[in-house]
C-alpha cells in the first residue's frame, strides 16, 4: 500500500522567491532519499500565504527508510539546518 504526506506551509507572500528556491532544493534531495515527489505547489489563487508539498512512497517501510537517509544527507544539512529532528 502506498502513502502520500501532505505537507502544508505557511509562508510569508513577499518570499515566494525564498520558497521557490526552497523547494527546488528539495526537489533535489527528496527523490536521492527514497521519495518520490508529487509537487510543490505555491500559492494561485485565493489565500496567498499557503503552500503545499507532497511526497509518495512506496510503503510505510519506504518512508521510515527516507526518514533515516535524509537525517544523514549532506544537501539537506546544509540547506535546512534548522531541521535538527526529522520525525
Amino acid at each position: 500500500m502506498s502513502i502520500t504526506c501532505v505537507i502544508r506551509y505557511e509562508i510569508d507572500p513577499f518570499q515566494r522567491e525564498a520558497f521557490r528556491e526552497y523547494a527546488a532544493n528539495w526537489g533535489r534531495i527528496i527523490p536521492r532519499c527514497g521519495g518520490h515527489l508529487l509537487g510543490y505547489f505555491l500559492p494561485h489563487e485565493g489565500t496567498n500565504d499557503v503552500s503545499w508539498g507532497l511526497i509518495a512512497f512506496e510503503s510505510l517501510a519506504a518512508y521510515e527508510s527516507y526518514r533515516a537517509r535524509l537525517k544523514a544527507d549532506e544537501e539537506r544539512c546544509r540547506t535546512s539546518p534548522w531541521l535538527i529532528s526529522v520525525g
